[in-house]
């Protein structure tokens, strides 16, 4: 799958994006900067099987006193989603989200490449201002996800 990261490599130098490699994982990452916020993007390459995930963090942890609240606004969150969906890491408070293509053929065009990380990153910054409204304790799950998605 290696060749299928260096694709993705080449693509990210095409639209001029800075990225670096991660060391012990086929992996790259980058620094985006949304509307809502900056993010963490993590475009991993599955050694085992042709899959290419996008990777998108919010920054910090959701707080343990509130990721009952922030749980019930990613499964309303998800409900409904397309492609992709939300990850919450109930040990630790870490959300991102996920888009996922699969290229066994190794081929990946750079409209592919682009859709899903635009798709990734755009998610996580609709998404974000509700999620902290949420662990802020300033609205419930419910209301936060209708305002979002009215």
């Amino acid at each position: 799958m290696g060749s299928l990261l260096d694709k993705v490599t080449e693509f990210l130098t095409r639209e001029g994006l800075e990225y670096r490699r991660m060391r012990d994982v086929d992996a790259v990452e980058m620094g985006v900067a949304g509307d809502n916020g900056n993010y963490r993007v993590v475009i991993v390459s599955d050694q085992d099987r042709p899959v290419m995930r996008f990777l998108t963090f919010v920054e910090g942890r959701v707080p343990a006193t509130r990721r009952r609240e922030a749980m019930e606004f990613i499964t309303r969150a998800n409900y409904g989603l397309l492609v992709g969906n939300f990850e919450f890491d109930l040990d630790d408070g870490e959300v991102r989200f996920k888009a996922a293509g699969d290229y066994e053929d190794g081929d990946m065009s750079q409209s592919q490449f682009r859709n899903l990380l635009f798709l990734s990153v755009s998610m996580v910054d609709r998404y974000f201002p509700g999620l902290q409204s949420v662990i802020q304790g300033s609205s419930d799950a419910a209301a936060a996800i209708a305002e979002i998605e009215q």
